[in-house]
């Protein structure tokens, strides 16, 4: 063979070669460090956003855009599911895709660019994704790209890319749809879970989605939730104890802001957890004084670093009190407590409780008083403490729910016993009943049990008998409220 034939034999091999190898690079199969689509994005994420601005809308695409994103969350633990989220410097975005092993495809790292006329840009709640626009049962709505057409829309370029989240404060995230934190992977530094002997989910048969708050510690008012499908694979692992950064993706629900990690490693807890001082002599005022502070709907704000304390005479576990609060009563005054439903978790009728309440606010709820405490950790002080009701006439809690809830006298949320009187009409406690004693005129009130109380289906006494309960307003109404059955003797 001649040096012709050698060379031209050498074309045809490299030729060969060549075509094999660009064979190979199908859309499954990830290219190497360069894109090589001959494609180029004309709109940011962000301006692509800013086309969606009536709520629940749904807006079709009709012109030739490309937009382009690193992938920075999959499926690849089961926290999402049929969703991918990239961005890019501008915004992000969530894509929805039904299929699954999304993750196989498009690693987080990958760039991805999405040819977006035909697709559908909308929101859920607020959160903004895009898919393709369908009818469910008759109702225009956005689901999830086909799997047969993914192709079509959406390409994978370079892999390996770096995927830094953006750090962030929680004042800076808004829930307005056109944020450009939505969607996006967020850092949040210098947080601690609220409690940290329970599970990220729901590990039972129910697969339910679990909210666990997040917050500064040490009582802080600045906190918010992470949520995380009972489907992820680390769903079952315990919340870390300690203090640190969280990564993850920002989403929200209607006015909601709410956390989607997207493994455990995005929580980075490694310093020690606030640690809660008792509070000082020199820092404490009483129920009372506290109560004397409030000024004028629709809140008064607690601005210095105060404590109180009390023993609690009544918690949501009976059922005939709203989820996450506590009443506690110190002296001869009483006040309806809201933690939130998190940190009023392990606080039982008869404890003796302390905690600080700067930032907290003196509410009206519904005409009764409330100190808005949420996720605020209480010190448990002491256990198995009791209050003896004090003996009071109809007409003496009549008498005192009208004073000025600043009032001394007013003793709303205080344990009273209200002694012969009868409850109509006859039946079970559920509901609103009228009490009546023998003592001087207006010598009636309500009696309320919520449905759902422990004790709502149980048949009440139809001769004279004593009553214990705490009396609050329901706007203009006095009614006492019970802790269980055995409050009547």
């Amino acid at each position: 063979m001649n040096k012709i034939q050698q060379l031209f034999s050498a074309l045809i091999i490299v030729l060969v070669l060549g075509g094999a190898l660009s064979c190979k690079k199908t859309f499954d199969a990830p290219p190497g460090p360069s894109d090589d689509l001959n494609i180029v994005a004309n709109t940011s994420i962000q301006v692509l956003k800013s086309r969606h601005t009536v709520a629940s809308q749904i807006d079709v695409i009709g012109d030739d855009i490309i937009i382009c994103g690193i992938v920075s969350a999959n499926d690849k633990s089961g926290n999402f599911y049929k969703q991918l989220f990239i961005q890019d410097t501008s915004g992000a975005m969530q894509i929805m895709i039904d299929a699954s092993s999304l993750y196989a495809t498009y690693p987080v790292g990958r760039r991805v660019y999405v040819k977006c006329k035909g697709l559908a840009l909308s929101d859920y709640k607020g959160n903004m994704q895009l898919g393709i626009k369908a009818d469910v049962g008759g109702v225009p709505s956005v689901q999830g790209i086909p799997a047969a057409l993914v192709g079509q829309y959406v390409l994978g370029g370079s892999i390996n890319n770096p995927v830094e989240p953006i750090v962030v404060t929680l004042n800076q995230l808004s829930t307005a749809m056109s944020d450009r934190y939505i969607n996006a992977l967020v850092k949040l530094e210098d947080f601690e879970f609220d409690v940290t002997n329970v599970t990220y989910s729901d590990t039972s048969s129910y697969k339910s989605t679990v909210n666990r708050t997040f917050s500064k510690g040490c009582g802080s008012k600045e906190s918010s939730i992470i949520r995380t499908s009972a489907y992820a694979n680390f769903a079952a692992q315990t919340l870390p104890v300690g203090h640190g950064s969280i990564t993850a993706v920002y989403t929200v629900y209607t006015t909601t802001k709410q956390f989607i990690i997207r493994d455990t490693s995005d929580v980075q807890f490694n310093a020690p957890r606030c640690v809660i001082q008792p509070p000082s002599a020199s820092s404490h005022i009483s129920i009372r004084q506290l109560r004397s502070r409030y000024v004028s709907a629709p809140g008064t704000k607690i601005t210095d670093s105060v404590s109180i304390s009390g023993i609690v005479i009544s918690d949501a576990a009976n059922g005939n009190l709203s989820t996450g609060s506590v009443v506690i009563q110190d002296g001869d005054n009483g006040i309806n407590v809201y933690f939130g439903p998190v940190t009023s978790v392990g606080i039982n009728i008869g404890d003796s409780i302390s905690f600080y309440i700067v930032g907290d606010s003196l509410k009206l709820y519904k005409g009764a008083m409330e100190l808005d405490a949420y996720g605020t950790v209480p010190s448990v002080i002491a256990t198995g403490r009791s209050v003896t009701p004090s003996v009071k006439t109809i007409n003496e809690i009549n008498t005192a729910l009208t004073r000025t809830l600043g009032d001394p006298l007013n003793f709303e949320y205080t344990l009273v016993k209200i002694l012969g009187a009868t409850a109509t009409p006859a039946g079970t406690f559920s509901g609103n009943k009228t009490l009546t004693d023998g003592s001087s005129s207006p010598n009636t009130m309500t009696l309320y049990t919520k449905s759902t109380a422990t004790f709502a289906g149980q048949t009440m006494p139809t001769v004279a008998s004593s009553w214990i309960g705490y009396p609050s307003k329901y706007n203009t109404t006095i009614e006492l409220q019970m802790r269980s059955g055995a409050d009547v003797q």
